[in-house]
């Protein structure tokens, strides 16, 4: 099973991802409510306590890596949940949380214009605004 990201944990929880990545942490947070499926039950894990000390610090990187490493243990003592957070984890790699890096390249000569950018948000506009229409006899609208 791939690691889990805090750094994933910390932008859901934060709100990262708008709508896409609230969903996903309430996803997460219906995964780690589920009961525990383990036939025994000896060691009890923390997700719950550690999930919900992230909601009430949700910057805590060391909060969000102490609940990556409780999900993973968990996971590694029942299979159900194992699979359930790795779906969970596919799905909430893909919710556009503000990290990543972008590779662009631009060669050939004069490209003119080149706007290289991961995430836009609003217009962008290249040289001088357009004269205004000109009306019937040079008059402008």
């Amino acid at each position: 099973m791939d690691p889990i990201s805090a750094a994933l944990l910390v932008a859901l929880v934060s709100g990262a991802g708008g709508a896409a990545g609230t969903q996903a942490w309430a996803a997460l947070g219906e995964l780690v409510r589920r009961p525990f499926q383990r036939a025994d039950r000896t060691e009890p894990v923390p997700a719950l306590r550690e999930l919900e000390a992230l909601e009430g610090s949700p910057r805590d990187t060391g909060r969000a890596q102490a609940l990556a490493e409780v999900l993973q243990r968990r996971a590694a003592h029942d299979p159900d949940f194992a699979r359930s957070l790795m779906a969970w984890l596919e799905e909430a790699k893909a919710v556009s949380t503000g990290s990543g890096d972008v590779h662009n390249t631009v060669s050939g000569g004069s490209q003119g214009n080149v706007l290289q950018v991961r995430d836009l948000h609003g217009s962008v506009t290249f040289g001088t605004p357009a004269a205004p229409d000109a009306g019937p006899a040079g008059q402008t609208n």
